[in-house]
């Protein structure tokens, strides 16, 4: 499931009132503060916090333009193949083109959503891609050069499908859970160390402690939202399927120009 904003916040509000009670109900002595505490255990909780997270930031990085690379190559398959028919038959070239538009249409309103809500592709878009393969194989070729014309059809079909097995795929890609558990833990004790040492209560200390409270919370939510290449902060859109419907339009001028 998607991880919402609602989501996100109520994983932070929890962490923090977890932290809260811990730095309460376990207060940490000066002399534990300045010796063993501070200077061994906080350092080797704060360097595996940051380690967890690079870790979730890098791979969260990765499916989210990973997924925005595979969509704008798999808008151009769809954009090769609407080309292509320009060499079939007028009627078979027109039921080709029309069922183009009807799969890349389905992929933006069907198989988005999908993939934002529950990982998954939409079996309506699915269905269209059949009968764009199904319109493909019933394309005649009569001499050689029609054979060439469907044999790069059928190639830029074969490269749809395997665009579309890789979208699924993306789809269901997240960030590991253990590093998404590993760095919540680690941040909240990265959070609650500072508050319940019982050191001087300074305006700086408290100041340093806030701003190390927001920095987990900022960086962890920026990890949550990353864990669908298809939802959150750099979430892949489905510009690229748009702009080729858009781009269908001008080749169709084209070709009535010409």
């Amino acid at each position: 499931m998607t991880v919402s904003i609602l989501v996100v916040f109520v994983v932070l509000a929890l962490l923090l009132v977890v932290g809260i009670v811990v730095a309460r109900k376990f207060v940490i002595s000066a002399d534990d503060s300045e010796g063993p505490i501070g200077i061994l255990i906080a350092p080797c909780v704060l360097s595996i916090y940051l380690i967890a997270l690079a870790m979730g930031l890098v791979i969260g990085w990765e499916n989210n333009r990973g997924a925005a690379d595979a969509a704008v190559e798999e808008a151009g398959h769809a954009t090769a193949l609407y080309w292509n028919t320009a060499a079939f038959p007028a009627e078979e070239g027109a039921r080709v083109r029309a069922d183009v538009r009807d799969y890349v249409r389905a992929v933006v309103r069907a198989d988005w959503p999908a993939m934002r809500e529950r990982r998954e592709l939409a079996p309506s878009a699915s269905a269209a891609l059949d009968r764009l393969r199904i319109s493909v194989n019933r394309v005649p070729s009569q001499d050689p050069a029609d054979a060439l014309e469907k044999l790069q059809a059928r190639q830029n079909i074969t490269d749809l499908v395997q665009a579309r097995v890789q979208r699924a795929d993306s789809a269901a890609d997240h960030v590991p859970r253990f590093v998404t558990l590993a760095t919540a833990v680690s941040g909240l004790a990265v959070v609650v160390l500072p508050f319940g040492m019982q050191v001087s209560r300074s305006r700086a200390r408290l100041f340093w402690a806030l701003v190390n409270l927001v920095f987990v919370a900022a960086t962890l939510g920026l990890l949550l939202f990353l864990d669908n290449p298809y939802s959150g902060v750099l979430a892949t859109d489905s510009g690229a399927f748009q702009d080729a419907l858009a781009g269908f339009d001008r080749i169709d001028a084209s070709a009535a120009g010409g």
